[in-house]
């Protein structure tokens, strides 16, 4: 059987950073060393852009990212880790799809500077995404556009979806809990209900694999409107500054507006946010038809 590696997990002492890998010989998972690392930082990148690559669509340019990563690392570091390269696959039921780190890495492979790779004539310390560039801070840039989704709004973002997903199914043995939603959601049948649930859950997915969460669907702006409405009472309510502190900073950080804008297609869907009786059936049924020029999600 040819050897798998299903997943890589960084650990960490006083005096060694190592990363280790999840590999199936054909008896089953085992836990191996795959490599040492000078710093936890360097350590921490190339586990994550690692499992990236065990997903089954892990986002564009994730191998160019692991080659330009590499390149700081010594040749024996170099020559572990591109040795297990053709190991690498998605695999359903194993140990790898239940690590956390997975999801995290997803929500790290989203960018915190919109600087072009070459750099910038008008910023000058954009290496740390753009924290520290007055040009970028104050908006005086016209080359640096800020990422629409960042990191640490990834993560809120995702906590938003699950939240909400898990609200509706409360919602649906419970009528009187869908205060959280716009007033026709009461309305809804079980099967609509649950299909706008599946909408948040559809975003969700999206932001794992390390893609702009946008919608394909009415039921989705709706969703993702929802979303961004929630993700700044959970950054409120500070649940989640544990897994932030863990993502890099941007200063495009929670620009919910941004989201509404860029992502969109348009803000038809805002009237019927507010409508406060029973949809028609046509209505209902139409907010789930896909959008003609949005391709099917690839996993």
């Amino acid at each position: 059987m040819k050897t798998i590696y299903h997943g890589f997990l960084p650990q960490h002492t006083t005096s060694t950073h190592r990363v280790f890998a999840i590999v199936d010989h054909g008896g089953g998972e085992t836990v191996e060393a795959l490599a040492t690392f000078p710093t936890a930082e360097r350590a921490d990148t190339i586990a994550d852009l690692l499992n990236l690559l065990t997903v089954g669509h892990p986002p564009v340019g994730t191998g160019d990212r692991l080659s330009a990563a590499l390149d700081a690392e010594p040749g024996p570091v170099r020559a572990s880790v591109t040795s297990i390269l053709d190991g690498l696959g998605a695999n359903a039921h194993t140990l790898a799809e239940h690590l956390e780190r997975r999801t995290m890495a997803g929500f790290a492979s989203f960018p915190v500077t919109g600087c072009p790779a070459g750099g910038c004539a008008t910023c000058s310390t954009c290496g740390q995404g753009c924290l520290d560039c007055p040009s970028c801070d104050s908006g005086g840039c016209d080359t640096c556009l800020p990422p629409v989704i960042t990191p640490r709004t990834a993560r809120l973002l995702h906590a938003a979806a699950e939240i909400l997903s898990d609200e509706i199914t409360a919602a649906i043995d419970d009528p009187d809990s869908w205060d959280e939603f716009p007033p026709f959601f009461r309305h809804l049948s079980p099967v609509a209900a649950g299909r706008f649930r599946n909408a948040f859950l559809d975003l969700a997915a999206d932001l794992a694999h390390g893609m702009e969460p946008r919608p394909r669907t009415n039921a989705e702006e709706m969703a993702l409107h929802l979303m961004t409405e929630r993700g700044p009472v959970e950054l409120e309510i500070g649940a989640f500054d544990d897994d932030l502190e863990q993502l890099p900073e941007s200063t495009a950080d929670y620009d919910w507006d941004s989201i509404l804008d860029v992502l969109f297609q348009d803000s038809d869907y805002s009237m019927l946010m507010t409508n406060p009786g029973k949809l028609d059936a046509e209505t209902v049924v139409s907010l789930f038809e896909p959008f003609s020029d949005e391709t099917e999600r690839p996993y």
